[in-house]
């Protein structure tokens, strides 16, 4: 009898593997698992979850496609090796480790890793057209997952209890953390992602584990709950361990989440810190007033004494001893690789090149480079093998920007964006800033980069010059950095007529960087008669665009 219970379980579970089910959902994911769920292989990898609502049926996913990519949706096909390793029972959930290491098994994927950046999945039958579901995933902070609000439900939010294979539900603790410096009058000292000089408050957790300020509470002399958290971007206001975050105090919710509506008197005033729970008391901090450009905080990270600093220490330990640096530079970046140099694994990432002007070597090992401003300390370089990171006199070293930091010291834990962007070079004390680099929009396979090895100019160049002296580059057109932005210009390639998205004044440049033409007040561009090759348009308002005349 037993015989006979096992041979149709088996043949039930088979038949499964050739039978769609639509039901099936993608219901949770995490892109960025530092210290999370590990694997048999005792690896904390990315992973997605799916789950198989009551009523769909015992479904082996045998046959079904995993793709990150809309226009290959094909991309990996989970094999058929093993139907005990991809089965799902109804009202269940199965894992697939998003790790590009298929070797390691059927539920380990090839060719897709998730990125922190965010991304896309999909859920596609075995015709490889089919979409059976699919989520577009924002920008993830370490260790918290992004899944539906309940199994199988429309809304997606992020958990900060991660629920890997069980049902999906969100529960926050009352973590303890510190008000730990305050500035109220800020004219020169640190500028926000804008560039603006805004007073701000640091909250320093001194906990061994993250903490996310999400669904906490704020406020200045009154009620306790005058301003909570949103948690809607974790990235930006989970704590590490250890870790600080500023909250600004500009009343301008739309340059991020911890941007509040509070306003810190610069004759006093009460800081305040209430729990998720909206009841406990986390902590309270009363500051006088304060000079000009200096700031009043704890004069060690949580400790009860506190002290004016002259120098103050936004997103780092009060008791911060300042490191010099020798002049470095960051000399060139690319930040959309797709035809590009490829790495030592083969592949076309993004990457930054950092140039020592000097007579000397300079190790850099122990410095951080970040491509946040208000947390310098994102991406330290390694001090285990020098020769790798070592800087000789006059020479360049290049970075990959790849969040693979597995494929070696120069790979950081972050990629680079060719929408808006911003990368700094920060020395061993995690705070002093070398060098930086804010842009905002640029072409595929065009980089930016000083138009001589350490020169103030920076442009574009269509030859780009990893590892080797800019001088050499082949420029596209010298720019601003705050004018890296595109023209959505229409056809490109073209033969004879372009057309330009609003009435503009456009100037025609050759690849070399030679001004050919000018047009005011125009909406479309006859190029019928120039020569076939590359261009670049730009407005008087700073925008630009490469076109391909055919």
């Amino acid at each position: 009898m037993k015989k006979l219970y096992f041979s149709v379980a088996l043949i039930l579970i088979v038949s499964a593997a050739f039978s769609q089910n639509y039901n099936l959902r993608i219901n949770e994911l995490i892109a960025s698992n530092s210290a999370g769920q590990m694997d048999d292989f005792f690896e904390t990898d990315d992973w997605m979850e799916i789950y198989n609502p009551p009523g769909g049926g015992i479904t082996n996913l045998a046959g079904y496609y995993i793709s990150d990519d809309p226009d290959s949706l094909d991309k990996w096909q989970i094999p058929a090796t093993d139907a005990g390793v991809t089965t799902i029972l109804p009202n269940n959930f199965k894992v697939l480790w998003m790790d590009d290491d298929a070797g390691q098994g059927q539920d380990h994927s090839d060719g897709i890793k998730l990125s922190s950046d965010g991304g896309v999945l999909f859920l596609v039958w075995s015709d490889g057209i089919t979409i059976i579901d699919s989520v577009t995933y924002p920008a993830m902070a370490p260790d918290i997952s992004y899944g539906r609000a309940c199994d199988g439900c429309p809304d997606w939010i992020y958990f900060n209890n991660v629920t890997f294979e069980d049902n999906n539900f969100e529960f926050q603790d009352n973590d303890f953390l510190f008000i730990n410096e305050v500035q109220t009058v800020n004219v020169t000292t640190h500028h926000d992602s804008q560039g603006e000089f805004d007073e701000w408050f640091e909250v320093y957790n001194p906990n061994n584990y993250q903490v996310n300020l999400a669904n906490y509470y704020f406020s200045v002399n009154g009620d306790p709950l005058q301003w909570q958290v949103p948690a809607n971007s974790p990235a930006s206001t989970v704590i590490p361990p250890h870790g600080f975050r500023l909250i600004w105090c500009d009343n301008d919710a739309a340059d991020g989440v911890r941007h509040s509506p509070l306003s810190l008197p610069t004759s006093g005033g009460t800081i305040t810190i209430t729990g998720p729970d909206a009841v406990t008391s986390i902590d309270a901090y009363t500051y006088g007033a304060i000079p000009e450009d200096q700031s009043y905080g704890r004069q060690n990270d949580g400790s009860a004494t506190s002290i004016f600093f002259t120098v103050p220490t936004p997103t780092v330990t009060n008791a911060l001893i300042f490191i010099d640096s020798p002049t470095l530079y960051i000399n060139e970046l690319l930040a959309k690789n797709s035809t590009d140099i490829v790495d030592n694994a083969g592949q076309h990432d993004d990457w930054f090149e950092i140039y020592n002007p000097n007579d000397f070597a300079v190790n850099m090992g122990g410095y951080y480079i970040s491509d946040n401003r208000e947390e310098r300390t994102k991406w330290l370089v390694s001090t285990s093998f020098a020769d790798s990171v070592t800087i000789a006199a006059h020479d360049w070293l290049l970075f990959w920007a790849d969040s693979d930091p597995e494929q070696g010291v120069r790979h950081t834990n972050y990629n680079l964006s060719n929408n808006g962007e911003y990368l700094g070079l920060f020395t061993q004390d995690g705070f002093s800033i070398v060098d930086e680099i804010q842009w905002e929009h640029i072409d595929k396979d065009t980089s930016l980069g000083r138009i001589t090895d350490g020169a103030t100019e920076w442009v574009l160049f269509y030859g780009t010059t990893p590892d080797a002296s800019n001088n050499s580059g082949d420029i596209v057109i010298s720019v601003e950095e705050s004018s890296l932005s595109a023209i959505g210009i229409y056809p490109n390639p073209a033969n004879t007529l372009i057309f330009l998205p609003e009435l503009m004044n456009i100037e025609v440049y050759s690849i070399s960087g030679a001004l050919i033409e000018k047009y005011k007040s125009v909406r479309s561009i006859d190029v019928s008669s120039w020569v076939s090759g590359m261009y670049v348009l730009r407005s008087d308002q700073g925008a630009i665009a490469r076109l391909m005349k055919n």
